[in-house]
């Protein structure tokens, strides 16, 4: 436990906390941009030159090896970004896949789901959505990610 609080002590120092955190700052490398400096900031996590007002979700897959890949979009984001970034880690959070999808593609999608949830397979199809999985990759060189 001493190795884990010194390990969260030492991610601290980067603004990272958990899983989102992390991904929010691949996100914001990968694409140039920048972290949204509040926490409250209703609907963006990364402003980027390039696609605006960014939302990013994570999901990080199971050691078990069960594929869960859906992501959950609160209501409360409508309005709130341009584009939407889903990055799925791995159990060891490397990188398996990111993709950016276009706000209106996300809302015409969720909104026909049970739930306000889309999967990184089924974004990564929607037209307009473009795989950053690379960019991403390369933005945790160095992070050992």
């Amino acid at each position: 436990m001493k190795q884990l609080s010194s390990i969260r002590a030492s991610l601290r120092k980067y603004g990272i906390r958990d899983a989102s955190d992390y991904a929010e700052v691949l996100i914001a490398e990968a694409l140039n941009g920048e972290r949204v400096a509040s926490r409250v900031t209703k609907g963006h996590d990364v402003i980027s030159p390039v696609y605006g007002r960014v939302e990013v979700k994570c999901r990080q897959l199971p050691i078990d090896g069960r594929i869960e890949e859906g992501v959950e979009i609160s209501a409360s984001k409508e309005a709130g970004f341009d584009f939407l970034a889903i990055l799925i880690f791995n159990a060891d959070f490397t990188v398996k896949g990111a993709a950016l999808i276009p706000y209106e593609a996300v809302w015409n999608l969720v909104r026909v789901q049970k739930y306000n949830r889309i999967g990184f397979s089924q974004a990564i199809q929607i037209s307009g959505a473009i795989d950053i999985t690379h960019d991403v990759r390369r933005a945790t060189d160095g992070r050992g990610g």
